[in-house]
């Protein structure tokens, strides 16, 4: 899938992370409804159309990386250093989905979808075999985007997963 297949919201750039001068943004993101804090940094973010380059503000966000390793009980963390290394040794990459967020106003515009759909593509180019993540059992709308949208399946019933006490799924999507 090359990048202008991917799709667009009308009015919304999709842009990638580039340094910690978008934490803030998106530590607000997360932090606004998800029940468990999260210390991984964006893959990508989308922004509001600026009125001037300053005025934009991130509306979404996802934070994902790549494991590698033999299996995923014995994954490293990607780093682009060992990005090569994994390649020439052929090791499993995997990717994981740490968390998606929307602001609320601009939900269900297709804006998780457009983030998903971006993220999948990366990480298909760099090799992934395979994309997991986990998402409470509660959360329909999740469950619907994961695994009716984009083929997840369910691997595991996680007790208890999250710091609410809260049941999770771990979904597996499988990258050809």
């Amino acid at each position: 899938m090359n990048r202008s297949n991917l799709p667009t919201v009308k009015g919304i750039k999709l842009i990638d992370y580039v340094d910690e001068s978008q934490l803030e943004d998106v530590m607000r993101l997360v932090g606004q409804d998800l029940s468990e804090p999260y210390s991984s940094l964006s893959c990508a973010s989308l922004q509001s159309p600026p009125k001037t380059i300053r005025s934009s503000k991130p509306i979404g966000c996802v934070a994902c990386e790549i494991d590698i390793g033999e299996d995923d009980n014995n994954a490293d963390q990607l780093t682009s250093k060992t990005l090569n290394d994994a390649i020439i040794q052929k090791k499993v990459l995997t990717g994981y989905i740490g968390m998606l967020a929307v602001e609320i106003p601009y939900r269900r515009s297709g804006i998780g979808s457009a983030l998903v759909h971006h993220v999948i593509h990366r990480m298909k180019e760099m090799g992934c075999t395979s994309i997991r993540l986990e998402t409470e059992v509660s959360n329909k709308s999740a469950m619907r985007l994961y695994e009716d949208r984009f083929g997840f399946m369910r691997e595991e019933l996680l007790v208890k997963y999250y710091l609410n006490w809260g049941d999770a799924y771990r979904l597996r999507l499988w990258l050809d």
